[in-house]
């Protein structure tokens, strides 16, 4: 196979193909949706640090997300325990 002449048939062959319109709703970066609101203050605060990720590199986003993450753990538990502890007194709901 002669590779002769390969990279110039290449470039003719994409100078030659349609060029390629992008809608501008797809080009352009999507809004954020607005944050629900959960009822839970520290749940919500947690959540909001989610919208730091657009300033930030993609090479900084696990970090953010492990954080969010650990931090909704330790809430969700206390609520959770709280709420265990509710279900044997007698009160709250049961499971």
């Amino acid at each position: 196979m002669e590779l002769v002449g390969v990279e110039e048939k290449a470039d003719a062959e994409i100078a030659a193909a349609p060029e390629i319109a992008v809608a501008p709703e797809i080009a352009a970066a999507p809004e954020a949706a607005p944050m629900a609101v959960t009822g839970e203050p520290r749940v919500d605060e947690t959540l909001r640090r989610l919208d730091e990720l657009g300033e930030l590199p993609v090479t900084e986003h696990p970090g953010v997300f492990e954080r969010v993450h650990s931090q909704l753990v330790e809430v969700l538990g206390e609520l959770r325990t709280g709420t265990d502890a509710e279900a044997a007194r007698g009160g709250g709901p049961q499971p």
